[in-house]
């Protein structure tokens, strides 16, 4: 990996009821989550994500899935926003000096007939806000390998 590679990183966000996947293209690195978040309080301060937030309980928590709605694939923006936060900063780390990713999304499930305008920018706003420069929704049931191809070699598939 060049001196470069280490700080610029192009991702995969994988996202389905069941699991969230953050994966570095063309590398192992990956980070794959129960789609679950335990929050407290009005504020929505964040108590727990993944498994270890599946079971906590108590007056004031609240634990969720916001990925899991009967009419749309994001029920809850903020939430869906907190638990993409943390698995991006996951995969890449700590590094204060790396440039922001930029990011395929590709949700998996309730795209029969393809997103909605409204969906796919909800897609792009929860990039935006997990840091990405650049974003792409990926529309095709499909799955990307990230280890087999690249970003770039995708946004030139899908801007053809």
């Amino acid at each position: 990996m060049s001196f470069l590679q280490k700080f610029k990183r192009d991702l995969l966000v994988e996202l389905s009821v069941k699991q969230l996947s953050v994966q570095i293209f063309g590398s192992c690195e990956r980070v794959a989550l129960s789609p679950y978040i335990a929050v407290e309080g009005k504020k929505k301060n964040v108590l727990a994500v993944g498994d270890n937030a599946k079971y906590l309980s108590g007056s004031n928590i609240t634990v969720l899935n916001p990925f899991d709605h009967k009419r749309s694939f994001v029920g809850d923006f903020a939430c869906a926003d907190k638990l993409l936060q943390y698995a991006v900063r996951e995969v890449l780390g700590n590094n204060k000096f790396a440039i922001s990713p930029r990011i395929v999304m590709h949700q998996l499930e309730k795209v029969d007939g393809g997103l909605t305008d409204i969906e796919e920018r909800v897609l792009k706003e929860l990039a935006m806000g997990a840091g990405a420069r650049e974003v792409l929704v990926y529309h095709h049931s499909v799955r990307i390998h990230a280890q087999q191809t690249s970003y770039t070699a995708l946004k030139k598939q899908l801007c053809s």
